[in-house]
């Protein structure tokens, strides 16, 4: 039920903007039209911008169709298309958290397994690091996704600036309803649902550690998952 909810978040967040764009193009329009200075070049620049949003409302609706629809199917997939696929879900929370995702994805990576279960991992990671940057305050808030071939396994890295996780408490991040959140904030269940589906559901591992880095020649801090599959 909280993974629907942030689904429901998620989409009004992604719509908003679409949807204002056809608004305006729609109404000033009916002004132009009104005052009769509407000029050809202004109509057609219009019904482009209304196609083209309309048309981008129409993919993200496939998107969370095929995420939600949860099918368990076991099938060979690419996981750039993957990784694409799930920012498109959590675009709309992006913008309106303030996040610049950096990406660092090397081509031509397929994964035989759960799409589905992967992308839910993904945002439940997302929505770890975007927790901590709301309630740590941070200001320029980066998460990069890496991924690359390593020893035959594909390794994919989440690592954001948010300041970390307490090192005291870094072994029971994976444990259920553990959260290092305010109780009205999270469930404790988010971290715990991507290692049984990352290690259980698909034979894979998933690790935690502090990291210090630097990026554009500032240092940062702050916290990075691993995944191997």
């Amino acid at each position: 039920m909280v993974s629907m909810g942030e689904m429901i978040g998620n989409i009004a967040h992604q719509w908003r903007q679409p949807l204002s764009v056809i608004s305006t193009a729609a109404t000033g329009m009916q002004m132009q039209k009104e005052y009769g200075v509407l000029t050809d070049e202004q109509f057609n620049s219009s019904c482009e911008a209304i196609d083209k949003q309309s048309q981008y409302l129409s993919k993200t609706i496939d998107d969370f169709r095929n995420f939600i629809k949860g099918d368990r199917e076991k099938r060979l997939f690419k996981l750039e298309d993957e990784i694409e696929s799930f920012l498109s879900l959590i675009h709309g929370s992006v913008k309106s958290n303030d996040i610049n995702i950096i990406l660092e994805l090397q081509k031509d990576l397929y994964i035989d397994g759960y799409q589905n279960e992967l992308t839910q991992c993904f945002i439940n990671l997302f929505n770890n690091s975007k927790d901590a940057f709301n309630e740590n305050n941070v200001k320029n808030r980066l998460i990069f996704i890496s991924s690359k071939n390593v020893n035959d396994k594909i390794e994919i890295k989440f690592k954001d600036n948010a300041g970390g996780v307490p090192n005291d408490v870094l072994h029971k991040i994976f444990e259920p309803y553990f959260t290092t959140k305010h109780n009205y904030q999270g469930t404790g269940l988010g971290l715990h649902m991507t290692y049984n589906l990352i290690v259980n559901g698909m034979q894979g591992d998933i690790n935690i550690k502090n990291v210090e880095y630097e990026y554009m020649q500032i240092q940062y801090y702050g916290a990075n998952f691993t995944i191997y599959l």
